[in-house]
């Protein structure tokens, strides 16, 4: 056994090659990890289905932090947790396809409002039909009850949070594929 930084006595962990290989396909980081890629390709897939077929994998950024209220892109990038530059990157994408409309902000006038449009609204509510498309899906394969508890438990760890407080759980930068 080898002492941790806080004075806890942590096992070590000797694996062999057949082993550690197993680990790293099957360890709940990576499972979560590919199984939210999948999820949101799956959803992704229904929403070009829909007629967007112009959307990629980024713009999933900016749906899931577009506000009806409103909100500044570096607002929406911290949610995203992803960087300004990118996110207005993003947002000019979805203003040229008239997804969202820009303001100035009153409170700063360094900043911009992002607004939903009509149009927005309407890729929001079939965004929303994508992702309950690709749950059905899932629950096809474990079950509705397996889904619900699923959800639960996924639930419940986010509310644990991380040992980094300063990030929300939402700020996690997913890995590239």
């Amino acid at each position: 056994m080898a002492s941790g930084r806080d004075g806890d006595r942590e096992e070590r962990v000797v694996l062999r090659g057949d082993e550690l290989e197993r680990f790293r396909q099957v360890n709940l980081g990576r499972l979560l990890d590919e199984v939210h890629m999948g999820f949101d390709r799956r959803a992704l897939h229904y929403l070009r289905e829909s007629g967007y077929p112009m959307l990629n994998a980024a713009h999933t950024h900016v749906l899931r932090t577009m506000r009806f209220e409103g909100s500044t892109i570096t607002d929406m990038a911290a949610r995203a947790g992803i960087s300004k530059q990118a996110m207005s990157k993003l947002v000019a994408a979805f203003e040229e396809q008239g997804f969202v409309a820009l303001a100035p902000d009153p409170a700063d006038a360094r900043s911009r409002i992002v607004t939903v449009t009509e149009d927005g609204r309407r890729l929001l509510s079939l965004g929303i039909q994508a992702l309950k498309r690709a749950e059905a899906d899932i629950a096809r394969v474990i079950g509705g009850d397996r889904l619900d508890q699923l959800i639960e438990l996924l639930a419940a760890a986010r509310e644990a949070g991380s040992p980094d407080d300063e990030a929300p759980a939402s700020a996690y930068r997913r890995r590239r594929s």
